[in-house]
């Protein structure tokens, strides 16, 4: 049993990341669960609510968190942060093994671990030709090191006039400060979607300007939705994005070995 431990899963990348390589696990014979304290619509792999019971031939991925006491076949630090979870500067930190998302997040933290790229959601395309509104998303969550404020302006900028925030406000100093003075006939505030396949239908364009981002999910998903990107190059990571088979052949050797 594979059993992903994670200190936050409310609406966010790496709860979407957690949920898209549950999923790749029991789609290919590999018993997998998501354990978290935060439940919400958007969770759509197999999931609990609860500290699980570990058993002694499990494979344990923690997340986010402390690692757990109980004894266990493997047990896998995955971080996908850089600054909020230096692991360098926690203390109480245990592993076999480190999984990192990028290349660059691996340097930053300036430890020993495997770099395994995120699952993509591969939201469906629609047909956009002949659409004479452009409607702009920007999709993510909404705090100092996502800088919504930029994304609206750069957006209002270039002459959108329907700009639709979608995320969950996870600094509200932030959002009081910096977007909520931006919101009015041009931009709103449309809370978290737990349907994304949606919000990717209604929109034809994304903005997105991250001071610093471990792995960018949100220009993989634009380029399955068939959704135009307009990025913040100068904080472009370089990421890798591989196949659902790579990953998850590198997922069995990082677990067997």
């Amino acid at each position: 049993m594979i059993r992903i431990l994670s200190g936050f899963t409310g609406p966010g990348g790496s709860t979407v990341a957690f949920c898209n390589l549950v999923n790749l696990f029991n789609n290919n014979g590999m018993k997998a669960c998501l354990y978290g304290p935060h439940e919400w619509e958007g969770i759509n792999c197999d999931f609990k609510r609860e500290e699980p019971l570990i058993n002694t031939d499990d494979t344990v991925i923690y997340h986010f968190r402390k690692p757990p006491d109980s004894r266990c076949a493997k047990l896998i630090l995955s971080t996908h942060e850089t600054e909020v979870f230096p692991i360098n500067g926690i203390e109480g930190l245990k592993y076999d093994a480190v999984h990192l998302v990028s290349e660059f997040q691996k340097e930053w933290q300036g430890v020993d671990g495997t770099v395994i790229p995120n699952v993509i959601t591969k939201y469906k395309s629609i047909p956009r030709h002949g659409r004479q509104s452009k409607v702009v998303g920007i999709i993510g969550s909404i705090d100092q090191n996502k800088r919504v404020h930029k994304s609206i302006q750069r957006a209002l900028e270039e002459g959108h006039d329907d700009i639709r925030i979608y995320g969950n406000i996870t600094d509200g100093t932030y959002f009081s400060t910096e977007v909520l003075p931006l919101l009015g006939e041009k931009v709103s505030y449309r809370g978290v979607s737990s349907d994304m396949q949606a919000v990717y239908d209604t929109i034809t364009d994304v903005y997105h300007s991250p001071k610093l981002e471990t792995f960018n999910l949100i220009i993989a998903e634009c380029k399955y939705a068939n959704v135009n990107y307009h990025g913040d190059e100068g904080n472009d990571t370089q990421a890798e994005y591989w196949d659902d088979e790579k990953i998850l052949e590198s997922w069995k050797k990082l677990i067997l070995e």
